[in-house]
């Protein structure tokens, strides 16, 4: 009666070649002594393991502040690239009517040419409110260099808006500019004063 093989038996060299008589596949003597073992953390071991984040080297959470200035910074961006285009194209039936002679023909060229520059003057606010985007999305990460940097921008957006605001009141329809130079204002001071909360300024960095 014959008994199978244990596969897990370490067998003798001699008796695998005796199993392999033609030669056709490699074999490799079975080492002699005990295998060895290397644990993680042991000096034969290459990659030492990494030391724990301590939490004060934690970035800290964004405040809802930040997050909320800036998304008035491109609110306000937004409306302020309006403003001038509302305020022509509400004024385009009244701008060519200045003389009594005006012809139908001298009318429509000049409604044409209003619309024109409000074409030009909406990509011109484009331009200017491109960097309040940027660098609001900027803002976003904690930089304080664009907070800076938006400060100096809320000055000169805010004198500008005023003086694009004197401009509406001298107009006919008027309403319209007012309105929107009064809420960008808003918006920036808004922003402004969230942007350095106790909130943000613990966050930017």
């Amino acid at each position: 009666m014959t008994y199978p093989q244990d596969p897990w038996q370490r067998q003798n060299p001699d008796d695998v070649q005796w199993q392999n008589p033609a030669g056709a596949y490699p074999v490799t003597p079975a080492p002699t002594g005990q295998y060895q073992v290397n644990h993680v953390g042991q000096a034969s071991f290459s990659m030492a393991p990494l030391s724990p984040v301590l939490p004060h080297e934690m970035a800290p959470p964004r405040p809802a502040t930040i997050t909320a200035a800036m998304w008035i910074w491109i609110a306000g961006a937004v409306l302020s690239v309006a403003v001038i285009p509302v305020l022509l194209l509400v004024n385009a039936d009244y701008i060519p009517n200045q003389g009594s002679s005006v012809t139908e023909q001298d009318r429509q060229a000049g409604e044409l040419g209003v619309r024109v520059m409000a074409v030009f003057s909406g990509f011109a606010m484009l331009v200017a409110a491109a960097p309040y985007v940027a660098f609001a999305v900027v803002l976003r990460n904690g930089q304080s260099w664009a907070r800076i940097l938006l400060t100096i921008l809320a000055v000169i957006g805010f004198l500008s808006m005023i003086a694009i605001m004197l401009i509406s009141l001298n107009a006919r329809v008027w309403q319209p500019g007012v309105v929107i130079s009064v809420v960008v204002i808003g918006l920036t001071i808004a922003a402004v004063v969230l942007q350095f909360l106790p909130a943000s300024n613990k966050f930017v960095r």
